[in-house]
C-alpha cells in the first residue's frame, strides 16, 4: 500500500484575532492530523500572533512584507508536506479536509485543487454551500479557459509549487490564488475542482462598502487580463459577485450568526469586520 502523501496548511494572517482561534480549532478536529500548520503573520499589530503560539503543533512565521502574495510565498515555501494546503485565518474546515486532500492527489496527474464553500455566518449554514458550488461547478465544467483556485480552500502539490513559483507575477494588487492557476494551467497542469472538498468561510467580505467591494472585484479582470485571458469566465464571476453582493449584503448586515436569526439593531449598527484586501 502505497504511503499516506503529508500535507501542510498555510494560512497568511493579519490582523485576523475575532477569527482566528476558530480555525485552528477545525484543524485539530482532524480525521487525519496534518504534517504541520503554518500561521504566517503578515504585521499584524492586534491578538492574532498570541492566538496561534497558544496552540500546539502551529509553527509562526513573520513575513514583513505586506501582502497575501507575499505571506502566502513564504509559508508555501517553507512548508514540508508533498501537499500544501492553504486556507484563510477565518476559514472552518471540514473535519475530513486533510483525508480528502490525500485521497484527491493520490492521481499523481493533479497539480492543484479547490474546493466549495459555505457561509457559516448566514442562514441555512451549511446548506448555503450550493450558492457557491452552483457556480464554480459550472464555471469548471464549462469554461475551460477560465483556471481558478480560491486561496480560502485550496491546496497544491508541493513539485508542482517548486516548478512554477518563479514565473508567478511579484504584483501585490492582483489575485495571487487566481494567479497561481492561471500559471499552473498555462504550464499544462491540471486543476481540478472537487465539491466534497469543503469548508466554512465568514461572509464579511459583504461588510465591505460597494466602494471597497468593487474595488476589491476588479481585481478579478485585472489579474486575467494581464495574462492574456479575455474568457467569458471572467466576466461571469465578476457579475455573479455583484449580484451576490447587492443579495447578501443586507442579509449578511442584519444576521446575527450566534443567535442564528435576523436582528434590527444589528442591521442598523453593524460592526462586522470586512475582510483584507489581497494588497493590505
Amino acid at each position: 500500500m502505497p504511503k499516506a502523501l503529508t500535507v501542510s496548511i498555510i494560512i497568511p494572517v493579519y490582523n485576523e484575532a475575532s477569527w482566528l482561534k476558530e480555525c485552528l480549532q477545525a484543524i485539530q478536529k482532524q480525521t487525519v492530523t496534518p504534517l504541520e500548520v503554518i500561521v504566517v503573520d503578515n504585521n499584524s499589530t492586534d491578538g492574532s500572533l498570541a492566538i496561534a503560539k497558544r496552540f500546539a503543533g502551529v509553527t509562526v512565521l513573520q513575513e514583513k512584507r505586506q501582502g497575501a502574495l507575499y505571506a502566502r510565498t513564504a509559508g508555501f515555501n517553507a512548508a514540508r508536506g508533498d501537499i500544501i494546503g492553504r486556507i484563510d485565518a477565518d476559514t472552518r474546515i471540514e473535519p475530513n479536509w486533510v483525508e480528502r486532500l490525500q485521497e484527491l492527489m493520490i492521481d499523481k496527474k493533479v497539480a492543484a485543487v479547490t474546493g466549495s464553500s459555505h457561509w457559516y455566518d448566514m442562514p441555512l449554514s451549511p446548506f448555503n454551500h450550493w450558492v457557491e458550488d452552483l457556480f464554480k461547478n459550472a464555471l469548471f465544467r464549462h469554461e475551460k479557459n477560465f483556471p481558478f483556485l480560491f486561496g480560502t480552500n485550496m491546496a497544491i502539490r508541493r513539485s508542482a509549487w517548486r516548478s512554477i513559483k518563479s514565473e508567478l507575477c511579484d504584483k501585490a494588487y492582483i489575485f495571487e490564488d487566481a494567479d497561481l492557476a492561471i500559471h499552473l494551467f498555462q504550464d499544462k497542469q491540471q486543476l481540478l475542482y472537487d465539491i466534497r472538498l469543503r469548508a466554512g468561510m465568514s461572509a464579511r467580505r459583504y461588510s465591505d462598502t460597494p466602494r471597497a467591494f468593487l474595488r476589491y472585484i476588479r481585481l478579478q479582470s485585472v489579474t486575467y487580463k494581464q495574462h492574456g485571458i479575455h474568457t467569458i469566465g471572467s466576466s461571469i464571476a465578476v457579475v455573479t459577485y455583484i449580484v451576490g453582493y447587492i443579495i447578501l449584503r443586507p442579509l449578511s448586515l442584519a444576521y446575527d450568526a450566534d443567535a442564528k436569526r435576523f436582528s434590527l439593531k444589528k442591521l442598523l449598527f453593524n460592526r462586522n469586520q470586512p475582510r483584507r484586501h489581497p494588497f493590505d
